[in-house]
């Protein structure tokens, strides 16, 4: 009696087994069936690749001479300012804009990653009622499932590609994005600099004029008393003297905006005490400022220019995916659950393992030209980015020469006042030398040194007005090859 139990046992294990193996060679039989219609369908589409050359000049038309500064240098560095590279530094560190960028480009990276992860089989646990048991049998409310699940969009045609190169467009987008707003802020944190030294130059320059015109109004008073000089003769000399105070509230009113505007730079809510503390005196060495030249090549490396080339292949991408839209889509869904019921109120269903693998197709038939008309605007943007980049480039060449141009305008312009500063000079020593010898008045002296500040007001703008231009050219032949082992520089050597 045991025996033929066992037996029975045996024969019922073996045939569970056989029942196994069928349902395990079925499977692989609809796997391999699905592999060889994605290879089948591989074919389907491709990612366009726009020709992107760009149509640049031989050489520039504005020449510079050949510097002997690398151009990994730090451009800044060379005006030899501690304060004004500690701005620089204190700018790239806590500006908001510049940390904005960076942030961005954390999200895309991120959603580069989410992009890839998508493009995978996904996994999950399922615990709920099984609903078909419960409508075969309307007297079992207590049936359940509990198992995993596998679902996978098999890549094909070109939409996996497509998503891949626009995350990846992003990501470029988002890197010229940052370099661009480095850039932009270094440039704008250089030029406010050098209106705040001009600020301070002028703000002690017009104090003096005002002091010179002040003892000019107490000579012309007495002189009143005496009958040696009519009122219309001081009215004239106190107007002078209200204007020169109006000029000096606007200058002090300058110095403040800039200050203000390098807080806003830096990230501060309080000018440093360097910026306070800086001297009147202010003369930009240029001899130790190399002048550049940048080859016509690296104008590709712009952030512009990076960006537009960005848009371009994020177009591109989309053209990949809507074109798979016109093409069916393969999946695999599979599940092993398993089926149960809490309590047997009358039903006949038994409880179990229930698993399957099959494919899931979706094919297009009819949707009145909406895929097809997709594609079009797909391509048609592609097309409008692609000459979007042709006038980026264009435009990149126009803006480097009209920078290099207005800095060798300024180099010439500079030369020009650095000579007129040394006649300046040469002439307020002769009229102090002269009231101290008595060939000159007072009168005379006071009012030829009022006439001396006056036309070393017009040299302090023309040495912010060439900061400016060696900032604005530095900043047209920005390269992002470049800036980006810089900021890798900067950070090995901030973790040591």
């Amino acid at each position: 009696m045991q025996r033929n139990f066992c037996l029975a046992q045996t024969f019922c294990m073996v045939k569970n087994r056989t029942k196994i193996s069928q349902q395990f060679r079925c499977l692989e039989v609809r796997a391999v069936f699905m592999m060889l219609c994605s290879l089948m369908l591989a074919a389907c589409g491709s990612l366009p690749k726009p020709d992107l050359t760009p149509n640049a000049p031989a050489e520039w038309r504005n020449h510079t001479t050949s510097s002997a500064n690398s151009p990994t240098d730090l451009w800044w560095t060379t005006l030899k300012d501690p304060v004004l590279n500690e701005t620089v530094e204190l700018a790239l560190k806590n500006n908001l804009t510049v940390a904005q960028s960076y942030e961005r480009l954390n999200a895309e990276r991120a959603l580069e990653k989410a992009t890839l992860a998508s493009q995978k089989p996904r996994f999950g646990f399922y615990l709920g009622p099984n609903s078909s048991v419960a409508f075969a049998n309307y007297r079992q409310s207590t049936a359940y499932v509990v198992g995993f699940d596998l679902q996978w969009e098999l890549s094909y045609t070109s939409k996996n590609d497509g998503q891949r190169a626009i995350a990846k467009a992003n990501i470029d987008a988002a890197s010229a994005g940052m370099i661009g707003a480095r850039a932009s802020i270094v440039a704008e944190v250089v030029r406010v600099y050098g209106e705040l030294r001009a600020a301070n130059q002028k703000v002690s320059a017009i104090k003096k004029m005002v002091a010179y015109q002040e003892a000019i109004v107490q000579m012309y008073e007495r002189s009143l008393q005496v009958g040696a000089v009519s009122q219309q003769d001081l009215t004239q000399v106190q107007t002078r003297l209200f204007e020169l105070r109006s000029v000096l509230s606007d200058a002090q009113l300058m110095q403040e905006s800039t200050l203000q505007r390098l807080d806003v730079l830096c990230g501060l809510n309080a000018p440093l005490q360097n910026w306070l503390d800086l001297p009147d005196a202010w003369q930009i060495d240029r001899a130790q400022v190399s002048p550049f030249s940048v080859p016509v090549q690296l104008i590709m490396e712009r952030p512009d220019v990076q960006a537009s080339i960005a848009a371009v292949m994020r177009a591109a991408g989309q053209v990949g995916i809507s074109e798979a839209e016109l093409y069916p889509r393969i999946g695999v869904e599979g599940a092993v659950y398993y089926s149960g019921t809490i309590v047997k109120n009358g039903s006949t269903v038994k409880d179990g393992i229930l698993s399957f693998l099959v494919p899931n197709l979706r094919f297009p038939i009819y949707d009145w030209g909406m895929a097809r008309e997709q594609k079009n605007a797909s391509e048609a943007e592609l097309r409008r980015t692609i000459l979007g980049y042709r006038e980026t480039v264009l435009q990149a060449i126009a803006d480097t020469e009209m920078a290099i141009a207005n800095f060798n305008a300024m180099n010439e312009r500079m030369q020009r006042s650095a000579e007129e500063a040394q006649n300046l000079a040469q002439a307020a020593e002769r009229n102090k030398s002269g009231l101290q010898a008595g060939y000159l008045s007072p009168l005379d002296a006071f009012n030829g040194n009022i006439k001396l500040l006056e036309r070393k007001l017009a040299n302090i703008d023309d040495q912010s007005l060439w900061l400016t231009a060696f900032a604005g050219a530095n900043k047209a032949q920005t390269s992002m090859k470049l800036e980006k082992a810089n900021i890798q520089s900067s950070q090995v050597e901030a973790t040591k």
